[in-house]
């Protein structure tokens, strides 16, 4: 039964403000090229039919005489059917929402919060209470007998929430994760017997790991389902003496930016460390956007889009500290020397090579973007898919990595990742061909999502009750610095003062307020600064407060602390 297009374009007005539809309990999409997400040939004048939230028959063609009466139908020809896309590892926030709807990402995987939290927002998405993509997450364990997470960085603490003491702990570690979360997340410095002891019970319970690395051949031993960034390919890649001595003076930290660390790679391994990593079936996420989005060719590019984009004035919610950090790590690079340009540049072309071998052989790659840890929920999953491309893989096996893949990671592709019979209807409209150019899925027409046709405009008033507060913030984030001495305590009246500013979580670009305005401050460290009092800042005798101020993003002042001027 087909709706006339006056109807159909009623029903979309409807719901672009809000609207409930009546009666869509089943949706027809008619006449598309689908590209499925499994890896075939895409189908032409493809038909779909959805009852309630499920894909109920895919096929070519006409035979539309078995649609159920009251069906609503959405005319697809000239355009291409995808799955929705899923981005595999984000750290979720209560602005997201929108932003991964409008480009077509239905599902999220959120890799790093508090438990409590993640509970509470997984019904809200879930259940439909609140507009954004599927939500599903990790439980973090601690523990591992090695060294926890950087302190200060993020906070770790509120995101652990059982921590192993010895490899025994595994099973319940692993009873304790069952019916709370999706997947477990391990840190990337944990010995070998506790890794595989988890790993072990995780998989009897049917559940996934995932995990930075330090070294992705030890993690492969070790049983890991999924690697986190590139990091641990590349130092299993270094074998020469002069990379092993070179990586030993850096100081790496997994997922961050160690683009010094690439171009150490030996290619001449790459073959045996893939065949290594694809027999014991580990995915690899390899967050390109994240990293490497301040140093390529595509920078201008990808910082035009997401300039336009943020700019938006119904996107007025979305936080100014993530539109500095989104903005400000295309610039990363920018002081560094030509010398280290070129560096990094021969680590790029390592990573890409590897990748490019890795998909051909049949190593399976899932895209994850971090967002927003420096890039924008949503836009970023294109602009990752766009760099797999750069790097010589086909845009099948890109879209693949955002849809199947990324099912498979965690165990879900029994419900999503393609669109197939029996599969939850998350179904994406584009208005070009993604085979012809990857960028085309950008191209969002329509979404469906959970089997509805879903609002994918912004709204400036939008709102999700769960907030996040206190310390618990993006690893690139500022700290707020934390003020504990000031030696001297006190100066002479029109006298200058050197001033030793000690406390924690300075940076560089942190400086010290006397009087409510800034003085003259050089960084030393995390732990120390230098300031300059003036002859003119201690013009007048009195009581005066001193603190510390760190900018955005993140960032604030500290608590203050007393110096005097005394008379001479």
């Amino acid at each position: 039964m087909k709706t006339s297009s006056a109807d159909r374009v009623f029903a979309l007005l409807l719901l672009a403000h809000g609207a409930p539809v009546a009666g869509a309990a089943s949706l027809f999409i008619q006449g598309g090229t689908l590209i499925d997400g499994t890896g075939k040939a895409p189908i032409a004048n493809a038909n779909v039919l959805i009852v309630n939230n499920t894909i109920s028959r895919v096929w070519s063609g006409g035979g539309d005489e078995n649609i159920p009466p009251g069906t609503r139908t959405l005319d697809a020809r000239g355009k291409f059917i995808i799955p929705g896309l899923i981005d595999s590892h984000t750290h979720y926030n209560w602005y997201m929402g929108e932003l991964f709807l409008a480009h077509g990402v239905t599902t999220v995987y959120d890799l790093g919060n508090p438990l409590d939290w993640q509970n509470a927002i997984q019904k809200g998405l879930n259940n439909g209470r609140l507009r954004g993509p599927l939500y599903y997450h990790c439980a973090t364990l601690g523990g591992g007998g090695g060294d926890e997470p950087r302190p200060g960085i993020i906070s770790v603490a509120t995101r652990i929430g059982f921590s192993l003491k010895t490899p025994a702990d595994a099973k319940d570690a692993v009873a304790w994760v069952k019916g709370k979360a999706d997947c477990i997340t391990l840190n990337e410095n944990w010995k070998g017997d506790y890794f595989t002891a988890v790993a072990r019970e995780a998989h009897a319970a049917g559940l996934r790991v995932i995990s930075h690395s330090y070294q992705a051949l030890n993690s492969a031993s070790w049983g890991i389902d999924g690697i986190e960034h590139m990091t641990g390919v590349a130092m299993a890649a270094v074998r020469s003496e002069a990379g092993k001595k070179a990586m030993a003076a850096m100081t790496i930290e997994a997922g961050h930016k160690n683009s010094l660390l690439y171009q150490y790679m030996d290619r001449s391994h790459f073959d045996e460390m893939i065949q290594y990593l694809i027999a014991r079936k580990v995915f690899i996420n390899p967050t390109l956007d994240f990293e490497w989005k301040g140093i390529i060719d595509r920078t201008p590019q990808f910082e035009m889009e997401d300039q336009r984009l943020l700019y938006n004035p119904d996107l007025q919610y979305v936080p100014i500290d993530e539109r500095l950090v989104t903005l400000g790590q295309y610039h990363w690079a920018d002081k560094r020397s030509i010398s280290d340009r070129e560096q990094f540049t021969r680590g790029y072309r390592n990573v890409q090579e590897f990748l490019r071998k890795f998909v051909a052989a049949g190593g399976k790659i899932y895209s994850g973007t971090d967002s927003a840890a420096a890039n924008t929920p949503g836009l970023a999953l294109h602009h990752e898919m766009q760099l797999y491309v750069d790097a010589g893989i086909p845009p099948m096996a890109a879209l693949m990595s955002s849809t199947k893949w990324a099912a498979e990671i965690i165990g879900l592709d029994h419900q999503l990742g393609t669109v197939e019979p029996g599969k939850v209807a998350n179904i994406v409209i584009l208005r070009a061909n993604p085979l012809d150019d990857i960028a085309n899925t950008k191209w969002v027409e329509t979404v469906v999502k959970n089997g509805e046709i879903t609002d994918i405009s912004y709204h400036s008033d939008y709102e999700v009750p769960f907030h996040q507060y206190g310390t618990i913030t993006k690893h690139l984030y500022n700290q707020p610095p934390e003020l504990r001495s000031v030696e001297p305590s006190a100066g002479v009246q029109g006298k200058t003062v050197q001033l030793r500013i000690s406390g924690a979580k300075f940076v560089p670009n942190s400086v010290v307020i006397f009087r409510g305005k800034p003085v003259e401050t050089r960084f030393v460290s995390a732990r120390e600064l230098l300031a300059i009092l003036t002859l003119q800042q201690t013009a007048e005798a009195g009581n005066y407060l001193i603190a510390v101020q760190t900018p955005k993003p993140g960032g604030g002042r500290s608590e203050e602390l007393g110096f005097l001027v005394d008379y001479p």
